[in-house]
């Protein structure tokens, strides 16, 4: 016995590209939307401000965990915006001989200074 077919099941196969793509489009929007909560709430935590720096960071996120601006960040490590920007703390480092805790105590020295003039 075949069941009668719903308005809704027909719109469906008569529709399915358009669908298939909205529900793709609703996915990707999703994805961001948390990707954007979760940085919203990781860098207003506290514990996550002027944090040691890690090898494997990058001068974005000084910016972010430091709440510095980006060209300021960029002069002080000697870094050109654009090219520079996914490159990790590890070269910066070695590119100006110093060791990570030496740049970690050179971005506080730089945030100190920038929020005294910037409070």
């Amino acid at each position: 016995m075949k069941l009668p077919s719903t308005a809704l099941s027909r719109f469906g196969r008569d529709n399915w590209l358009p669908l298939s793509v909205f529900a793709i489009a609703i996915a990707v929007a999703l994805w961001f939307a948390v990707h954007v909560l979760m940085n919203v709430i990781y860098f207003n935590d506290p514990r996550n401000v002027d944090v040691d720096l890690r090898e494997w960071m990058t001068p974005r996120f000084i910016v972010m965990t430091y709440d510095l601006p980006k060209p300021l960040v960029f002069e002080f490590l000697g870094l050109q915006p654009g090219k520079d920007d996914n490159r990790p703390l590890w070269r910066v480092a070695e590119d100006l001989g110093v060791t990570m805790d030496q740049l970690t105590d050179r971005v506080r020295d730089r945030a100190e200074q920038y929020r005294e003039t910037h409070p």
